[in-house]
């Protein structure tokens, strides 16, 4: 997305904030035309399958973001344990920012409609496996071969991902600094011998 958001843009960035803090059932329509200021002509117009579709864009747009950070990580560190690192402290750094009030861009959704819709399940799977996968190449320019690196990445994503969510209930960064400590001990765990 470049420029002056659109109609659309607006639209699904609005509904990304909003799921991000309240899920799929916690986010209503008229929240998400409320908060991009659209007109609700253009909802039916841009997303003729209504939330759902919305929340699929939604969803895909939040997972892209956080896989150019997760790159961005890569490109700027100098070991397996700070690329980890700089992730885990990306992820407090956001959550803090809102307050406690926006974790995971995906797990909201993905915890209430795991099952219930096939579209959502489907995006957000590939969110984290497009995470995984970005973590596991980041992992293998630290000469991790694939096998370790995919192993690791499962293994990072998902403590990280547990520490975000506890931060988020906790209402306070000692998960997620706890977390770091973990992360090395992964990193070592995982080294070639």
């Amino acid at each position: 997305m470049s420029g002056e958001p659109d109609s659309r843009e607006k639209t699904i960035l609005a509904a990304a904030k909003l799921l991000r803090r309240r899920g799929y059932h916690g986010t209503a329509l008229s929240d998400i035309l409320a908060t991009a200021g659209s007109p609700r002509g253009s909802l039916y117009f841009h997303f003729p399958k209504g939330k759902e579709e919305i929340a699929v864009a939604a969803l895909s747009l939040a997972a892209e973001a956080v896989r150019q950070a997760i790159a961005g990580a890569g490109t700027t560190s100098n070991s397996a344990e700070e690329f980890l690192i700089r992730i885990a402290r990306g992820m407090a750094a956001d959550l803090e920012r809102s307050n406690f009030m926006e974790g995971c861009p995906i797990a909201p959704t993905a915890l209430e409609m795991s099952g219930a819709s096939e579209a959502l399940t489907a995006a957000a799977c590939a969110a984290f496996q497009g995470w995984e996968q970005e973590i596991a190449i980041g992992l293998q320019a630290f000469r991790f071969m694939p096998e370790r690196a995919a192993l690791l990445a499962t293994a990072a994503l998902s403590q990280l991902e547990g520490a975000l969510l506890l931060a988020r209930a906790y209402r306070g960064l000692e998960p997620m600094r706890r977390s770091e400590e973990v992360i090395r001990v992964l990193v070592q765990a995982f080294a070639e011998p």
